[in-house]
C-alpha cells in the first residue's frame, strides 16, 4: 500500500484554479464602489472640518465664552489642518 491516496480528487485542473483565482467582475465593481464612498466620505468630513474651523475663527471672545473654549484654544484648533482629526 502507498501513502499517497489513488483518488483524483486532489487535483484541479489548471483552467479551474484560474477561474479561482480570478475575481469576478461584480466583486470589483463592489471593491471600487466601497473605495470611492470611503473617499467620498473622508472629503465630506474634511470639508466640515474646514467649514467648523473658518466660523471659529471668526468667533467673538463673548460667544467662544459662551461654548466653553478660549481664544488661545481657538487659535490652535484653527491653525490645523483640514484632514487632521
Amino acid at each position: 500500500m502507498s501513502s499517497v491516496p489513488e483518488s483524483d480528487s486532489l487535483i484541479v485542473p489548471a483552467r479551474a484554479a484560474i477561474q479561482f483565482a480570478r475575481p469576478d467582475t461584480r466583486s470589483i465593481v463592489r471593491m471600487v464602489s466601497g473605495f470611492f464612498r470611503a473617499s467620498m466620505k473622508r472629503v465630506a468630513l474634511w470639508q466640515e472640518k474646514r467649514e467648523s474651523r473658518r466660523i471659529l475663527r471668526h468667533l467673538t471672545d463673548a460667544e467662544l465664552k459662551d461654548i466653553g473654549v478660549t481664544r488661545a484654544e481657538a487659535r490652535v484648533e484653527v491653525a490645523k489642518s483640514f484632514f487632521w482629526d
